[in-house]
């Protein structure tokens, strides 16, 4: 999906902070006089994106997600803790044949145990320095 977005900074040779506009809350059509805007989100989007056009801070530019991201990563982030909550579970009740309130503690504790994966999954994933969209083309 493409987006517009506004340069933000340069971070290093190829790659730019970019500031993603909302379609719906800006269509761009104020000329940029974005400080006023009442459209302007009350935080900003930031996001790194390859710069192959070498536009400059302050640039108005449109963008795209760049080729190559999976989202099974997230997927696996999200569902590790529900794999390990339904194992608990499934361990308390039918392996270790305990009462039904002693199989939901071992539920949470499988619910605890999926979250560490999928913390260090995710702590992995943020501190990736690779750029999430890539710059098309300058708008104005």
């Amino acid at each position: 999906m493409v987006q517009n977005a506004i340069v933000k900074k340069i971070v290093r040779e190829g790659v730019a902070e970019v500031s993603l506009l909302r379609q719906m809350e800006c269509g761009l059509h104020c000329d940029g006089a974005c400080a006023g805007c009442s459209a302007k989100p009350p935080q900003e989007i930031l996001a790194l994106a390859s710069n192959s056009i070498g536009a400059k801070p302050g640039d108005f530019v449109e963008v795209e997600p760049a080729g190559g991201h999976n989202i099974s990563p997230s997927v696996a982030v999200f569902l590790l803790p529900c794999v390990g909550l339904g194992l608990g579970y499934g361990l308390g009740m039918n392996v270790l044949h305990l009462g039904e309130i002693a199989a939901l503690v071992t539920a949470a504790l499988g619910l605890a145990a999926g979250f560490v994966p999928a913390l260090l999954m995710d702590r992995a994933i943020s501190r990736r320095n690779t750029p999430e969209f890539a710059i098309l083309k300058q708008l104005r």
